[in-house]
């Protein structure tokens, strides 16, 4: 019965991952100019880690097989003991057999240790440096993302600030606006004040004025009216002054001319 935790080169309780690893790096051994090894014994062995990772990844075969690699190897461990001369003639026989072809696994086997033990290593170390290129690249992702959270935070103050600068420009536009219009309309009124002010004077004014024309008018007219009565009277003194003179020679006239008639009658 093969222990394929043995060819793959695994632990008893190695999981299906590590499994999966070996088989790989196995593989990649085969894979390997170098290793020295027959085309049939490649296939062999390649076909033997295939049955092992099979077998050792799926739950299913794997239960089954541990159980029967555990009663293979307590059955070898109770098996009745063989007489003692019997051992040392086969082990002789296989020694005297393989001598050759054991010396030569031997030297493969070593040689696809060290391959393995390189590769492994490789393994580890490319392992290790993809281990250090991902976190270097997670913290690389996460300092962008930090750095991306900081500009929209940055952003978002700046427009937060932008929108208060622009609300108080508003707020002070609209102050001054309202001061400006406050100013206008006291300035406004102060003018419609004073022209009111100036209105009010210049009726005065024109009051006074008008009393002033009519009451000089009035004086005027009692002045006309005083010179047309005296020049009534001057008129009605000239006339009984013509008047009187008219009697007077109306008189005269009769004097003399009773005194001709007068004269007359004392002539005849």
């Amino acid at each position: 019965m093969h222990d394929y935790y043995r060819i793959l080169g695994v632990a008893r309780g190695a999981s299906p991952q590590i499994a999966r690893i070996a088989f790989e790096g196995k593989m990649k051994a085969l894979a390997d100019p170098a290793y020295a090894a027959s085309p049939a014994e490649k296939r062999e062995e390649e076909r033997l880690l295939r049955e092992a990772l099979v077998t050792l990844t799926v739950p299913a075969k794997r239960g089954p097989y541990d159980e029967k690699l555990a009663a293979f190897e307590a059955g070898n461990a109770e098996a009745p003991s063989r007489p003692a001369w019997l051992f040392p003639a086969a082990v002789a026989a296989v020694v005297a057999l393989a001598a050759g072809g054991l010396w030569v696994n031997n030297s493969r086997e070593k040689e696809r240790l060290r391959l393995e033990e390189e590769r492994l290593a490789m393994e580890k170390e490319t392992a290790r440096r993809r281990a250090d290129a991902e976190e270097a690249r997670i913290r690389e992702m996460q300092a962008r993302r930090e750095e991306s959270a900081a500009l929209v935070r940055e952003r978002n103050e700046q427009a937060r600030i932008q929108r208060e600068r622009a609300d108080y420009e508003r707020w002070r536009r609209t102050q001054e606006a309202q001061a400006r219009y406050n100013e206008t309309a006291q300035e406004r009124a102060a003018r419609n004040a004073v022209y009111e002010k100036q209105r009010e004077e210049e009726r005065l004014r024109r009051e006074e004025e008008n009393r002033r024309r009519q009451a000089q008018y009035e004086v005027e007219r009692q002045k006309q009216y005083l010179r047309s009565l005296e020049l009534e009277e001057e008129r009605a003194r000239a006339a009984r002054h013509e008047r009187a003179q008219r009697e007077a020679r109306e008189r005269e006239y009769q004097q003399m001319m009773e005194e001709q008639r007068r004269r007359m009658q004392e002539r005849r």
